[in-house]
């Protein structure tokens, strides 16, 4: 009898303490630009809202140059990236990536000229043209801005990859670059510098920078991790669309700016952001023809080929219900 009591008591005790030990939560790496953006903030804000926690996760964002970034992702050192522009770049040569959340639809970027640089036509003679590396988005962009406005990008100006936003644009205050591509915090700074704004991006491009890209074995094989880490990315994505006041005050901490700059920010932002994560079809199929004359690629490229918004809108589904 006192045998079995003992015994009742142990499992008992064991049971009371188990329920006291947290269990560990599944390690995400993010690869980010680096630049103060609502892009790469949609991820500490769904660590900090605790929505990735509540899917048994924690995320930790990486910062690292385009290039290197999705070089890292398809060896592994990476399980998702924020950078879009790249991602595709690379799907279009073949990579095994694979697009699964947008959080933009136009580029939310601008070309800003060091001082003496005041129109676009300014560049012409061998300027110096900083964007984030050969290939990426930003240099896509770019490339097919100053073509359009009479500009050869080959012939007029020396296009350079700089690495990320920070070192854009202290080589651009400094007067190391003659023109480079900001963000809307970096354009902040440039403007009180006294630069000036070439171009803005959004009023003639429509592409995607940020959001969500995957190798295709982990969607495949880890199905159920992709979709815990998307749900939580898809809070934190509409969470941002939805409360002004509390995302302006987290971007005015984050960013180090004061708040109207941060407001500033939020309400440019909210011009390009998508509403749920996707894009439609057609969008797709002109960003891919976009892009495929950039990267000079002459086969056919299905937009299946390198969107894949299947769990998002099934998440979607869900929060409706």
């Amino acid at each position: 009898m006192k045998l079995r009591l003992s015994l009742f008591l142990l499992t008992a005790l064991s049971l009371f303490a188990l329920r006291g030990v947290a269990h560990p939560l599944d390690e995400v790496k993010v690869h980010i630009s680096g630049s103060a953006s609502a892009n790469s903030l949609i991820f500490k804000i769904g660590e900090e809202k605790g929505f990735y926690k509540e899917d048994a996760l924690t995320v930790l964002s990486i910062t690292a140059t385009s290039q290197a970034g999705i070089q890292g992702l398809l060896a592994g050192s990476f399980d998702f990236s924020q950078i879009l522009g790249q991602s595709s770049a690379f799907i279009l040569r073949g990579a095994p990536l694979k697009i699964v959340m947008v959080f933009d639809t136009r580029p939310l970027f601008w070309l800003f000229g060091k001082k003496g640089i005041k129109t676009l036509q300014d560049l012409k003679g061998g300027k110096l043209v900083g964007v984030s590396s050969l290939g990426a988005s930003t240099d896509q962009m770019t490339r097919e801005l100053l073509a359009r406005n009479g500009i050869d990008p080959r012939r007029d100006v020396v296009i350079q990859g700089t690495g990320t936003g920070a070192v854009r644009l202290a080589a651009l205050l400094s007067g190391a670059l003659d023109a480079a591509i900001v963000n809307p915090s970096e354009r902040i700074i440039t403007r009180k510098n006294g630069l000036h704004e070439l171009i803005f991006y959004g009023d003639q491009l429509e592409t995607v920078a940020g959001g969500v890209s995957v190798r295709e074995k982990v969607l495949t094989e880890k199905s159920e991790f992709v979709r815990r880490f998307l749900r939580g990315t898809l809070r934190a994505f509409l969470w941002f669309r939805s409360n002004e006041n509390e995302a302006v005050d987290l971007m005015a901490k984050d960013f180090k700016i004061p708040r109207d700059d941060a407001l500033e920010i939020y309400k440019a932002t909210l011009r390009v952001f998508t509403r749920d994560g996707t894009t439609p079809v057609d969008s797709q199929e002109r960003i891919i023809a976009f892009q495929k004359k950039q990267l000079k690629v002459e086969k056919d490229v299905a937009p299946e080929q390198v969107y894949d918004f299947r769990i998002v809108r099934s998440l979607m589904g869900e929060m409706k219900k």
